[in-house]
């Protein structure tokens, strides 16, 4: 099952600790990290994060980060077995959407895929 939801796209200062740093502030204000994702680009680290309440992670967050905003992206649930992701990646490569990010979270039977696409609301249509 697929559907449209927001993920917060996170800029830091690339220093040590800081992951440990936001991830302190959520956990204080009581957010759940559904799936995340981050890189260091230069001087800065880069996160994105689907949580259970965005509004409250970015003002939780607000004081130790350079910036902090949304964007739109597809989450899907899928079983966690071989070839789970071969089946989402073909059906949307048949359906002609590109793929700009990928992340995901797997737990138990479970996998939840986090996709930034070139035509969100088509590849919540096609998955």
């Amino acid at each position: 099952m697929a559907k449209l939801v927001q993920q917060i796209r996170i800029e830091v200062v690339n220093e040590v600790g800081k992951l440990a740093a936001v991830t302190d502030a959520l956990r204080s204000a009581s957010v759940n990290i559904r799936a995340a994702v981050a890189w260091v680009e230069g001087a800065n680290g880069h996160m994105r994060i689907v949580t259970d309440d965005n509004d409250k992670a970015c003002q939780a967050i607000g004081p130790l980060v350079v910036g902090c905003g949304m964007g739109q992206v597809v989450c899907v649930s899928l079983p966690n077995e071989v070839g789970a992701l071969n089946k989402l990646s073909r059906k949307l490569a048949d359906g002609g959407v590109g793929i700009d990010l990928l992340y995901a979270s797997a737990d138990g039977g479970e996998a939840l895929i986090v996709l930034d696409t070139t035509d969100n609301e088509r590849a919540a249509q096609l998955v």
